[in-house]
């Protein structure tokens, strides 16, 4: 939502956020210079940006006219299943924490064309200790770090990124656990150029998004999460 737009929700009024769910006795009210982008579980995409108030049967006629891509009904199909909590993913989440998948960021199987990687996890406010592991497979050398976060970035100068452009990473609540029987996600990385060439498969969903009203950067994260292209 861009500005301030109202969902009624048993005749009582309050500004609407992301993730709402609007249902058939639902109204939402746009306000002047406001918009608001609803998706539907079937991937579509819908701009509201003339001021006044609609039901569901209203909502339904502002389907983005310019959304075409297949990429692009996908990635609102993984935000629908993000936002309901019906992903796979999401259900793990409260069923911490040894052995459990707790990676982010960056996905499984991304490539990433940035100096600088990040990684992010998921935590619970019951742990105080959280150990990521970053693995080489071609030398074996395993890389530990301690954090009391949930965010902790490296740079690819650091030695474990030496003799290999594809590595494997973890994060666990233990500090020294078997490293046979934890997930790890892989990722490789890819200079400017590679990152640039495949961002070109993606030209059409990144018009799709930009036409939208996407930024910038909600691109890229949107690549990232979805299509496992990071930067």
């Amino acid at each position: 939502a861009k500005g301030i737009s109202l969902i009624e929700l048993k005749s009582k009024e309050r500004p609407i956020k992301k993730g709402d769910l609007i249902a058939k006795d639902n109204h939402v009210k746009i306000l002047p210079n406001s918009e608001v982008t609803a998706i539907d579980n079937l991937g579509n995409a819908y701009t509201i940006n003339v001021e006044g108030t609609y039901n569901l049967n209203n909502l339904i006629n502002f389907k983005a006219s310019k959304q075409k891509s297949s990429f692009t009904a996908e990635y609102f199909k993984h935000i629908w299943n993000e936002l309901k909590n019906s992903s796979v993913d999401k259900a793990l989440i409260a069923g911490v924490f040894r052995g459990e998948t707790l990676m982010i960021y960056p996905p499984d199987k991304a490539k990433i064309g940035s100096s600088r990687i990040a990684f992010e996890w998921e935590t619970d406010t019951s742990i105080d200790t959280y150990y990521l592991f970053v693995r080489n497979p071609i030398t074996d050398e395993v890389l530990k770090i301690e954090t009391n976060g949930s965010k902790l970035a490296l740079f690819n100068d650091n030695s474990i990124f030496y003799d290999s452009d594809t590595f494997e990473w973890t994060v666990s609540a233990e500090a020294f656990p078997n490293l046979n029987n934890i997930p790890f996600y892989s990722f490789t990385l890819i200079d400017k150029t590679k990152f640039q060439e495949l961002k070109t498969e993606y030209q059409e969903f990144i018009s799709d998004l930009e036409s939208l009203g996407f930024s910038e950067g909600e691109i890229e994260d949107a690549l990232c999460k979805t299509y496992s292209l990071c930067k």
